[in-house]
Protein backbone atom coordinates (compact mmCIF):
# COMPACT_ATOMS: atom_id res chain seq x y z
CA UNK A 1 0.00 0.00 0.00
CA UNK A 2 1.48 3.37 -0.73
CA UNK A 3 2.24 5.78 1.58
CA UNK A 4 0.03 8.66 2.01
CA UNK A 5 0.18 11.74 -0.37
CA UNK A 6 1.99 9.52 -3.14
CA UNK A 7 0.29 7.39 -5.83
CA UNK A 8 0.44 3.77 -6.53
CA UNK A 9 3.08 2.18 -9.08
CA UNK A 10 1.08 2.30 -12.17
CA UNK A 11 4.02 -0.20 -14.08
CA UNK A 12 4.97 1.90 -16.69
CA UNK A 13 8.28 3.83 -15.72
CA UNK A 14 7.91 6.87 -17.95
CA UNK A 15 4.27 7.47 -17.26
CA UNK A 16 3.12 11.48 -16.59
CA UNK A 17 2.03 12.14 -13.32
CA UNK A 18 -1.44 13.52 -11.83
CA UNK A 19 -1.40 17.38 -13.53
CA UNK A 20 1.80 16.91 -15.46
CA UNK A 21 0.36 15.73 -19.18
CA UNK A 22 2.59 15.44 -21.71
CA UNK A 23 5.53 17.95 -22.51
CA UNK A 24 4.23 20.64 -24.94
CA UNK A 25 6.30 21.76 -28.03
CA UNK A 26 6.29 25.55 -28.11
CA UNK A 27 3.51 27.11 -30.21
CA UNK A 28 4.77 28.08 -33.80
CA UNK A 29 4.07 31.62 -34.29
CA UNK A 30 2.39 31.91 -37.72
CA UNK A 31 1.07 35.16 -37.58
CA UNK A 32 4.28 37.22 -38.23
CA UNK A 33 4.11 35.26 -41.89
CA UNK A 34 0.24 35.82 -42.16
CA UNK A 35 0.72 39.33 -41.61
CA UNK A 36 3.46 39.92 -43.87
CA UNK A 37 1.67 38.40 -46.83
CA UNK A 38 -1.32 40.82 -46.00
CA UNK A 39 0.39 43.36 -45.46
CA UNK A 40 2.31 42.75 -49.02
CA UNK A 41 -1.47 42.25 -50.21
CA UNK A 42 -2.73 45.83 -49.36
CA UNK A 43 0.16 47.03 -50.21
CA UNK A 44 -0.11 46.11 -53.74
CA UNK A 45 -4.15 46.73 -54.26
CA UNK A 46 -3.29 50.39 -52.61
CA UNK A 47 -0.29 50.94 -55.35
CA UNK A 48 -2.38 49.57 -58.12
CA UNK A 49 -5.35 52.04 -56.98
CA UNK A 50 -3.07 54.75 -56.76
CA UNK A 51 -1.65 54.13 -59.99
CA UNK A 52 -5.15 53.51 -62.32
CA UNK A 53 -6.65 57.11 -60.43
CA UNK A 54 -3.36 58.68 -61.24
CA UNK A 55 -3.98 58.07 -64.50
CA UNK A 56 -7.22 58.36 -65.26
CA UNK A 57 -7.82 61.58 -63.10
CA UNK A 58 -6.04 64.82 -64.32
CA UNK A 59 -4.07 67.04 -62.71
CA UNK A 60 -3.23 63.77 -60.27
CA UNK A 61 -0.20 62.55 -62.46
CA UNK A 62 -2.00 63.26 -66.12
CA UNK A 63 -2.60 66.81 -66.71
CA UNK A 64 -4.73 68.89 -69.41
CA UNK A 65 -2.98 71.07 -71.34
CA UNK A 66 -4.22 73.54 -74.41
CA UNK A 67 -4.35 72.34 -77.96
CA UNK A 68 -1.69 75.03 -79.27
CA UNK A 69 -2.97 74.93 -82.47
CA UNK A 70 -6.90 75.83 -81.71
CA UNK A 71 -5.12 78.31 -79.43
CA UNK A 72 -3.43 80.05 -82.11
CA UNK A 73 -6.57 79.99 -84.21
CA UNK A 74 -8.91 81.68 -81.43
CA UNK A 75 -6.45 84.20 -80.86
CA UNK A 76 -6.19 85.01 -84.68
CA UNK A 77 -9.84 85.21 -84.71
CA UNK A 78 -10.06 87.44 -81.81
CA UNK A 79 -7.64 89.52 -82.76
CA UNK A 80 -9.35 90.44 -86.11
CA UNK A 81 -13.25 90.09 -85.24
CA UNK A 82 -12.92 91.42 -81.69
CA UNK A 83 -9.69 94.02 -82.22
CA UNK A 84 -9.93 94.57 -85.92
CA UNK A 85 -6.38 93.76 -86.21
CA UNK A 86 -5.11 92.02 -89.57
CA UNK A 87 -3.41 89.32 -88.39
CA UNK A 88 -0.69 87.43 -89.56
CA UNK A 89 0.73 84.18 -88.04
CA UNK A 90 0.39 83.27 -84.31
CA UNK A 91 2.29 80.88 -82.72
CA UNK A 92 2.42 79.92 -79.05
CA UNK A 93 4.49 77.28 -76.64
CA UNK A 94 3.58 73.52 -76.77
CA UNK A 95 1.95 71.96 -73.79
CA UNK A 96 0.41 74.85 -71.99
CA UNK A 97 -1.11 73.87 -68.46
CA UNK A 98 -5.14 74.39 -68.55
CA UNK A 99 -5.17 76.02 -64.99
CA UNK A 100 -7.61 79.01 -64.17
CA UNK A 101 -5.75 82.26 -63.08
CA UNK A 102 -2.28 81.59 -65.04
CA UNK A 103 -1.67 83.58 -67.72
CA UNK A 104 1.00 82.73 -70.70
CA UNK A 105 1.96 85.00 -73.93
CA UNK A 106 1.76 84.27 -77.77
CA UNK A 107 3.44 86.20 -80.39
CA UNK A 108 1.17 87.53 -83.57
CA UNK A 109 2.27 89.40 -86.53
CA UNK A 110 0.34 92.27 -86.32
CA UNK A 111 0.76 94.26 -89.91
CA UNK A 112 4.07 92.69 -90.59
CA UNK A 113 5.80 93.09 -87.28
CA UNK A 114 5.58 90.18 -84.50
CA UNK A 115 3.44 91.04 -81.06
CA UNK A 116 3.92 89.43 -77.78
CA UNK A 117 -0.55 88.53 -77.01
CA UNK A 118 -1.38 88.40 -73.30
CA UNK A 119 -3.46 85.49 -72.58
CA UNK A 120 -5.42 84.42 -69.41
CA UNK A 121 -6.83 81.35 -68.03
CA UNK A 122 -10.47 81.83 -66.69
CA UNK A 123 -11.32 78.69 -66.13
CA UNK A 124 -9.76 75.16 -65.36
CA UNK A 125 -12.19 73.56 -68.19
CA UNK A 126 -9.72 75.50 -70.76
CA UNK A 127 -11.37 78.91 -70.76
CA UNK A 128 -9.36 82.13 -71.71
CA UNK A 129 -9.44 85.56 -72.60
CA UNK A 130 -6.41 87.28 -75.12
CA UNK A 131 -5.40 90.54 -73.96
CA UNK A 132 -5.01 93.67 -76.18
CA UNK A 133 -1.52 93.83 -78.11
CA UNK A 134 0.89 96.11 -76.48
Amino acid sequence: MPEPGRQAWTGQPEAPQWGQGLPQRPERRSGGRRGLVIGGIVAVVVLAAAGVLGFVAPGFLVSRVFDTAAVEQGIAQVLSQEYGLDVGEVTCSENIPVRAGSTFECQATLDGEPVPIPVRVTTDSGNYEVGRPA
